[in-house]
């Protein structure tokens, strides 16, 4: 009887090992996959184009491919999940399912249509839980009961929740757009917060609307860019006539629509977010119809009126002057608009050297520029409010060398090259045929060097 008893058990515990004995296996002339029992013949024939070892376990599955879809089948070769899916990552969790004996249709999955391309969603055994009338669908994200699946219809994204309930319009230009709002859905905490931008299909106007894909700023916008990178940010740029501009998570405008980036326009909002000394922030900008420049503060409004043909930056756009450029030559400015010299200066860096010598509040006449007069033609030197020092009677002139007594520039007159003093006399005699031979006669002198 113990004998018998010994032999019944090993019998019990040998069969599941007989039904386990699948080897995965590909068959040499048609490249297949199957399976072979321990004898090494076929128990499950090769069909599949691709095939994966059986799970572990009482109820057990083998991932395979199948016309080029993925599903899976039992111990005996049954199709017990249909080969539906795209990929093999869809098709074994699925399969989970199956081994949970989970009711048909509590998961579902995105299925397209071969009738007419459309997409719906199925259940493992491949049967249609929601209809294929959608363009595009993709995986459920997120646990029931809030998990969503976003979806494509004439052309736009949204998502529809485990009911198969469009819960987001189908507003979003893109999948990933619909997916961070399904997101923000299943987080439900950032409804009166959460801005994306969007594209009015009607209008081709881009406005903003919340996570559910409803409007909450008005789609009247050339370009608009995103709340920051969270879509939770307060402040954003938008673009209207061509120019850009600030407004806020409410579509209130805080910049006006001046400015000719985005950069630009996020430059002032900076200031105005670091609540930083706004009374003299300047911004450069070129005026959209004179094509004129001048200068606006953060909201975008014009502090110095465009009436110049270029202008420059103030210092770190809060200093006290900068260049700007009337009838082809530069002057210096000061922050409300007044000239700090005249328009005499071919450079704007000359300009910016005679500003600075004003905001350092250095003596008139220490630094003399060489400014060749418009009407003579003629050459002389300027002081930095731009009045003549030296008179325009040279025919050419250079910049002065050293500072003070012992300044000398080189100048041209009867067409020889000599250096003046700070008087506008000659101190080394117009005898040279360069520039730079004079100056180096100049230094010499300027030295107090013996020729």
């Amino acid at each position: 009887m113990r004998k018998i008893l010994i032999l019944l058990f090993f019998a019990a515990i040998s069969l599941p090992h007989l039904a386990w004995g699948q080897t995965l296996a590909t068959d040499t002339k048609s490249h297949l996959y199957g399976f072979r029992n321990s004898n090494g013949d076929w128990q499950i024939a090769p069909r599949y184009q691709k095939a994966f070892d059986f799970t572990t376990g009482a109820r057990r599955y083998a991932v395979v491919k199948l016309d080029n879809r993925w599903g899976c089948i039992d111990v005996d070769g049954n199709m017990v999940v249909r080969n539906i899916f795209n990929t093999r990552e869809e098709a074994e969790n699925a399969g989970s399912e199956w081994v949970r004996h989970d009711e048909p249709g509590k998961w579902v999955y995105p299925a397209r249509n071969p009738a007419d391309g459309r997409w719906g969603f199925v259940n493992y055994y491949g049967q249609w839980k929601y209809q294929p009338v959608y363009e595009a669908a993709n995986p459920y994200i997120g646990k029931d009961p809030m998990c969503f699946a976003t979806v494509r219809d004439k052309g736009r994204w949204g998502c529809i929740d485990g009911k198969g309930i469009l819960i987001i319009n189908n507003i979003f230009l893109s999948q990933e757009e619909a997916e961070e709002a399904g997101r923000q859905w299943i987080s439900g905490k950032l409804y009166e917060i959460w801005r994306m931008p969007a594209l009015h299909p009607v209008t081709n106007r881009w406005g903003y609307v919340n996570y559910l894909g409803r409007w909450v700023i008005e789609a009247k916008y050339e370009d608009a860019l995103h709340f920051g990178n969270d879509n939770k940010y307060l402040y954003t740029q938008v673009k209207m006539d061509g120019r850009w501009g600030n407004i806020d998570r409410n579509g209130n405008l805080i910049s006006d629509y001046i400015f000719s980036s985005h950069e630009d326009a996020a430059y002032a909002l900076v200031q105005f977010e670091h609540k930083r000394p706004l009374v003299d922030w300047r911004l450069p900008v070129c005026h959209p119809t004179s094509g004129k420049w001048g200068w606006v503060d953060y909201k975008g409004q014009w502090a110095i009126a465009p009436q110049y043909e270029e202008v420059s930056h103030f210092a770190n756009d809060t200093g006290r002057f900068a260049t700007c450029k009337i009838d082809g030559l530069w002057a210096s400015i000061d922050s409300l608009g007044n000239l700090l010299s005249k328009p005499v200066f071919i450079l704007s860096s000359e300009a910016w050297q005679a500003g600075n010598e004003w905001d350092t509040d250095q003596e008139l006449g220490h630094w003399l520029y060489p400014i060749c007069d418009a009407n003579s033609k003629h050459w002389g030197y300027v002081d930095f409010e731009g009045n003549w020092v030296i008179q325009p009677v040279f025919e050419d002139a250079k910049l002065f060398i050293y500072t003070w007594n012992n300044r000398v520039a080189p100048a041209k007159l009867a067409g020889r090259w000599g250096c003046i003093d700070h008087t506008g006399r000659f101190v080394v005699t117009n005898q040279y045929n360069t520039s730079s031979e004079a100056y180096v006669a100049g230094r010499q002198w300027a030295e107090k060097q013996k020729f």
